[in-house]
């Protein structure tokens, strides 16, 4: 199903999650040459640090959506839980429909795309009716892999 249309999809940039300045245990686990994944690149010090980090990351990966920045305290990443990485769908009135677990081995894209329909299909509203669908879990991982959450609700969060 084509979305283009009907819906807006946003890149939104945190801190990083592996940078090659980390202190583990505090700013993630760190990446850098020798690391099977990402780039070399430091921990943002500055809006503008971010910026070049996230012009980088849609040239990289060959990104076309728009992205929205957070700021340097976090504010984005602390009220969606989005540290390391998340998929989450925003009803038409800002409230979280749906949020999968920690990236990339919570992503439920599949989830997510069968909230989005539901959601259009109740005029872009989140409704305690939309099911949620079930969270993939880790291999040898029991329990739910994503962070407890309520849908429809949006306490304290900024708008995107």
């Amino acid at each position: 199903m084509a979305y283009r249309n009907k819906v807006e999809f946003f890149l939104v940039y945190i801190r990083e999650a592996h940078p090659t300045d980390a202190q583990p245990g505090r700013d993630g686990a760190p990446g850098g040459p020798g690391r099977a994944r990402g780039p070399d690149i430091k921990q943002a010090k500055s809006i503008e640090d971010r910026t070049i980090a996230a012009t980088q990351c849609l040239q990289d990966l060959k990104l076309t959506l728009p992205v929205l920045l957070d700021d340097m305290q976090g504010t984005a990443e602390k009220a969606y839980g989005a540290w390391p990485d998340r998929i989450a769908v925003i009803d038409a009135a800002g409230k979280i429909a749906y949020q999968c677990g920690p990236g990339p081995r919570g992503f439920n894209p599949a989830g997510a795309e069968q909230v989005l329909k539901a959601l259009l299909a109740n005029g872009g509203k989140w409704s305690p009716a939309i099911p949620q669908p079930p969270e993939p879990q880790p291999p040898g991982q029991p329990g739910p892999s994503a962070r407890p959450r309520q849908q429809g609700a949006n306490p304290g969060r900024p708008a995107l």
